[in-house]
């Protein structure tokens, strides 16, 4: 009897799920964990991304503009409020308050300034309302104003004394006002553009004496070097006029405008996606005691550090900075 063939029956064995052509397993089993876990990416930014540049370039503009109007727009700030509320201050008070009328002229160019930022920064604050939109205007209305703040110093030749600084002054005042709404929401951590007292204090009190770890040392001392260098260079061009330091600001924001008017990681059109071609939420948190997220697509708020994110069954567990 001739033996009957059976149909082919391949042999039973567990297998997991198919992989993917040209796809690596590189999930490692951790002790004590419920899954498998695995580190999902290494983050490795750029350590100077445009729009970083960008506001580098404005901590510049504001040592220039300081320096210019006050060493040849009578002793007044453009873009440190504080300054012109303590000379303010000082001019009322050495006088007293029975030659309060005297001190008034002496603090008319301190009012000045700080009327003119005040309403620039009302102004900054809408057009931070705006959106992307409002960003790009708003950098954009700052390069235009300081550079009809040059073209009016050309004209008029404005000084230490006389009402002719006062345009100058409202100008420039004006457009800074808008700048620190601006950089209020669009700014860099602790990359400081004029707040130089909290910026070093910071770097101080963070540093290795302090008992710190020295976060963003790098960033914090190299606004303060900036700053410092960009105001010693515009006093220096004070030397030959008032219009040089403040044609030099002009030419810096120009430069940086097109860095300050790219679309940031925030922006839609640059928006992260997940695996399906998804756009991810960028302000997504866990809720409660599940640190569980539905997809996680690879955003971390503070793109100047190295982070090392884990994922557990394509949900997001921690996220932790290295160092």
């Amino acid at each position: 009897m001739s033996t009957p063939v059976l149909p082919h029956e391949p042999a039973r064995q567990e297998q997991g799920p198919a992989r993917e052509p040209g796809r690596r397993e590189d999930q490692r089993s951790q002790p004590g964990s419920a899954g498998t876990l695995s580190v999902a990416a290494r983050i490795r930014p750029i350590a100077l991304p445009p729009f970083t540049v960008g506001v580098y370039a404005i901590s510049a503009v504001c040592g220039l503009l300081d320096a210019a109007s006050f060493l040849k727009l009578g002793l007044v700030f453009v873009e440190i409020m504080t300054g012109n509320i303590v000379l303010l201050a000082f001019s009322v008070g050495t006088r007293g308050t029975h030659e309060l009328a005297s001190a008034i002229p002496t603090g008319w160019p301190y009012v000045a300034a700080l009327a003119c930022f005040a309403v620039g920064a009302v102004l900054g604050g809408r057009l931070v309302r705006a959106g992307e939109t409002g960003r790009r205007i708003g950098f954009a209305s700052d390069a235009s104003l300081i550079g009809l703040a040059a073209l009016v110093v050309a004209l008029i030749h404005p000084g230490p004394v006389g009402n002719a600084r006062y345009l100058v002054i409202a100008i420039l005042a004006f457009a800074m006002g808008i700048q620190n709404a601006l950089l209020l929401r669009w700014g860099i951590r602790d990359l400081a553009t004029n707040l130089m007292t909290l910026t070093l204090a910071r770097l101080l009190a963070d540093s290795t004496p302090g008992g710190g770890d020295n976060p963003r040392a790098g960033r914090r001392s190299a606004s303060i070097v900036i700053f410092t260098i960009s105001a010693v260079a515009g006093a220096f061009m004070t030397r030959y006029g008032v219009l040089w330091p403040i044609l030099a600001a002009f030419a810096v924001f120009a430069l940086a405008l097109p860095m300050l008017c790219n679309p940031r990681p925030s922006d839609p059109a640059r928006q992260p996606r997940d695996g399906d071609g998804r756009r991810c939420d960028r302000h997504a948190r866990p809720a409660g005691p599940d640190l569980s997220l539905p997809r996680f697509c690879g955003y971390v708020e503070q793109p100047s550090e190295d982070y090392t994110i884990l994922v557990q069954d394509g949900n997001l567990l921690s996220i932790v900075r290295a160092g």
